[in-house]
């Protein structure tokens, strides 16, 4: 009896692309779109106005020069003075912390300028005073290497206080500056100019200020600046554009 043949079966399993291009394609577009707009709101999260002109002591400001400042006031006293008080007719005072770096970046950028420019000229005096948020006692040391060594003495470890770490730093550049070193300790240790220390800290909180550093930028009357606030580390365009308007009045 022959054998059945059994039937084979050759049908074939045929999957079509075709039936996942469309949906992938959705997909993958849905991908791209997020994926653009999550940069979008990121680099607008993160983009400055470079309009604005407000500003926060303390912190580096844009290179604005016809900002808007609060007006002020403020006692030059017995403060040291870079320039001729006899022939400037405008102050600059200045507010600084020992421990604040944009405080250095102002002396080491923006002040060199402003004594080339106007206080070797005549025209303006440089006044400096202290609001001693942390470093005390730098301010301290500062006041005695004025008041022994004066004003040359006083900016020379003005700006190298701001390096300090310990008294012994503080000691070994009262001596550097000149300053002999037993007047230097014997003033110091007895902080004998906390009165003037303090006294620059309360002008700094009448004038407005919260952090360093900060200016007073006006005309002299009677040993008193009479002028605007500058509240913060501005470029030296700012004080340029500050000072001339106050020297053509």
């Amino acid at each position: 009896m022959p054998k059945k043949s059994e039937k084979q079966s050759n049908d074939e399993i045929v999957i079509s692309l075709d039936q996942f291009a469309i949906p992938g394609a959705i997909i993958l577009a849905g991908v791209i779109i997020a994926i653009t707009i999550f940069f979008t709101n990121k680099n607008k999260d993160n983009s400055v106005d470079d309009s604005s002109t407000d500003t926060v002591a303390g912190e580096e400001t844009d290179t604005t020069t016809d900002s808007e400042f609060d007006s002020a006031s403020v006692e030059i006293g017995d403060s040291p003075v870079l320039g001729d008080s006899d022939t400037a007719t405008v102050a600059v005072v200045q507010f600084s912390e020992y421990l604040c770096s944009y405080c250095l970046r102002h002396s080491e950028e923006t002040l060199p300028s402003i004594i080339s420019d106007y206080v070797d000229t005549g025209e303006i005096i440089y006044v400096f005073k202290d609001f001693p948020i942390y470093g005390e006692d730098a301010a301290n040391a500062a006041k005695c290497v004025y008041h022994l060594g004066g004003v040359d003495a006083y900016e020379e470890f003005h700006l190298g206080a701001f390096s300090y770490e310990s008294d012994d730093d503080l000691y070994a550049l009262a001596k550097e500056v000149g300053i002999n070193e037993s007047d230097f300790d014997a003033c110091y240790s007895a902080r004998e100019y906390q009165d003037e220390v303090d006294a620059d800290y309360e002008a700094a909180t009448n004038v407005g200020l919260q952090g360093t550093p900060g200016f007073v930028v006006g005309t002299i009357e009677d040993g008193v600046v009479n002028g605007v606030f500058i509240p913060g580390a501005y470029p030296y365009e700012t004080f340029q554009s500050v000072i001339d308007g106050f020297l053509s009045e």
